[in-house]
């Protein structure tokens, strides 16, 4: 969205809020972020809805998040749930870390029901539009991140 807009819409930011719960502790909006923080990354994914998407995304690295000084996460998590409205995915912690939470697509602002998008190197169905939580887990070796899902198909 752009500051105009943000200006004229002052609910806008409150759409983009994404808690970090579990065993991490904080609330990241990613439109009042700077642009410097935003990372640039070509990803291609065909969407549970059957929608190819594609192209360069702009969003906040999930690993920057980490160093934030108001968000704390414990260094035992070993997954992270990515969690919109009805929609879920549970993805190790290393790829959850090389994802990032889009704001843009090609130079665009995402649509305020799909901002940020989570956009990583995962399988067809496992990015989630949208999100407003990221639980941080700690699955024991007999638990399976499938059990943590709600995919609504």
């Amino acid at each position: 969205m752009r500051p105009r807009e943000r200006e004229r819409d002052p609910d806008a930011t409150a759409r983009t809020a994404v808690r970090l719960c579990g065993l991490a502790d904080g609330t990241v909006v990613c439109d009042a972020l700077d642009d410097r923080a935003l990372e640039r990354v070509e990803e291609e994914f065909l969407c549970a809805s059957g929608e190819r998407w594609g192209g360069v995304w702009r969003g906040v690295p999930v690993a920057a998040l980490l160093d934030r000084p108001d968000v704390d996460v414990d260094p035992e998590a070993t997954h992270v749930r990515v969690g919109a409205d009805g929609y879920a995915v549970c993805v190790p912690i290393r790829t959850a870390l090389d994802g990032v939470l889009a704001v843009e697509r090609e130079g665009e602002p995402l649509p305020p029901a799909r901002r940020p998008r989570f956009v990583a190197p995962v399988d067809a169905g496992r990015t989630v539009r949208g999100v407003r939580e990221l639980r941080f887990l700690r699955l024991g070796p007999d638990e399976e991140p499938q059990d943590y899902e709600e995919l609504g198909y």
